[in-house]
């Protein structure tokens, strides 16, 4: 839903409470206007940001700017008011977190359970960088899961380290959605695919009028500037008593525009806020992009260095690719690939913290693909991450929101999304 207020009020987001993204919000968001959070085409600029952060300052002051590849999909019509913003929110990737303030003005509260949320926020940014495209091979076609040599069903708890957590056993499909999803979820209510759901937050419901009722509702951890989430422990038994089975950690701390923490930070924020429900919940490891680096795995690696005595259930993984760099067998190859290769050496390099570990492919997605590519994407991966035994789940992003999973005029899905309610 859209929220009437003043446009010269502008949100906060230094909030105690979770809602979106994991550990720590972009703290340049607390300058979004309430105008660029519903501004979908923000979010495109977010997710190629290094393209965005060379092109819009050009563009700004001379619009007939050549558009690069990765935003070529944007309307021009769009692109004045969304460079407009992406400046509001461009600043330093990992910048040391500053003590929660109080707010100037007044919060836009919209949500009083169990924790109060001040201010909604965009879906999570993918990872800027794109891997090299994967050829074709023959199991991007609709075909059962086949395991590759390294495997992790083969190899994590090589040691015979014990698995001190919780096994997650349930449906591995989920839907992301957020403050703006209405209430789309009613078009995924006769699917019997649905088995979790999930809002970067700790509230079911992020905002009023929008629901979820489709299945189970994994929280996300999210602090403040200090590290800090007051009502998460109290918030998370709840959900645990009503049937919560996973815990998500930090929403992409390698990411400046997500949780944007250094790997200490967000060791500190898992042995704050998921290690107490260890062996009650499956918990996951923070939420990672696919980039390169000191990113993606990367960080990750040094994550763990950081958190010896953790231990991980699940290890939550995105991958996004860009439509302009790969078709979609190639997609579909890359992420088989990164799962069966990459993420499974971690797992195996790692046997004290991840023995036991499956995966959880958190989000994904064919980025600027039409409706027809995403169904063509899904139609081919999806049963491949059904039938594989190291995923425990995954959501595709794809979403409830219009031009995702739901038609442009918000009354019933889009092609993308139909195949994601049926196969």
């Amino acid at each position: 839903m859209r929220f009437l207020i003043d446009s010269s009020i502008l949100l906060t987001l230094s909030v105690v409470a979770p809602s979106v993204s994991g550990a720590a919000v972009h703290h340049a968001h607390r300058h979004r206007s309430l105008t660029c959070y519903e501004d979908n085409t923000l979010r495109a600029l977010e997710r190629f940001s290094s393209d965005a952060a060379t092109f819009c300052p050009q563009f700004l002051q001379t619009p007939s700017q050549q558009v690069p590849k990765n935003l070529a999909g944007i309307p021009t019509s769009k692109l004045s008011s969304a460079c407009s913003c992406f400046e509001k929110t461009a600043a330093p990737a990992n910048p040391a977190p500053t003590p929660a303030t109080t707010p100037t003005s007044k919060p836009v509260v919209i949500s009083t359970t169990p924790t109060t949320v001040k201010a909604p926020t965009s879906p999570p940014t993918p990872s800027t960088s794109t891997p090299a495209a994967i050829p074709p091979s023959s199991t991007t076609s609709k075909s059962a899961y086949q395991p590759s040599s390294t495997s992790s069903s083969s190899q994590v708890g090589a040691t015979g380290s014990p698995v001190r957590g919780r096994s997650y056993g349930g449906g591995k499909r989920g839907l992301v959605y957020d403050y703006h999803s209405k209430d789309y979820s009613k078009f995924f209510k006769d699917s019997n695919k649905i088995a979790f759901g999930s809002d970067w937050g700790v509230n079911r419901s992020p905002a009023p009028g929008v629901t979820f009722d489709q299945g189970m509702f994994v929280p996300t951890i999210r602090v403040d500037g200090g590290l800090k989430n007051d009502g998460w422990i109290g918030a998370v038994k709840s959900l645990i008593s009503s049937g919560t089975s996973i815990i998500f950690a930090s929403n992409e701390p390698d990411n400046a525009g997500q949780a944007n923490l250094t790997p200490a930070q967000a060791a500190t924020v898992f042995k704050n806020y998921l290690k107490p429900f260890e062996g009650q919940a499956s918990l996951a490891s923070p939420a990672i992009t696919n980039g390169g680096g000191s990113a993606g795995l990367g960080f990750l690696e040094n994550f763990v260095g950081q958190c010896a005595d953790c231990h991980f259930d699940i290890i939550n993984v995105h991958h996004y690719v860009n439509r302009g760099d790969v078709n979609v067998d190639q997609a579909v190859s890359a992420v088989k690939s990164y799962l069966t290769k990459d993420v499974a050496a971690f797992i195996a390099k790692h046997p004290q913290q991840f023995g036991g570990a499956k995966i959880c492919l958190g989000e994904f997605w064919l980025w600027n693909a039409s409706d027809e590519e995403g169904a063509d994407y899904l139609t081919k991966l999806l049963p491949w991450l059904d039938q594989n035994p190291d995923v425990a789940c995954y959501q595709a992003f794809g979403g409830l929101w219009t031009g995702n999973f739901i038609n442009n005029a918000g009354t019933g899905l889009s092609k993308s999304g139909q195949v994601y309610h049926d196969l």
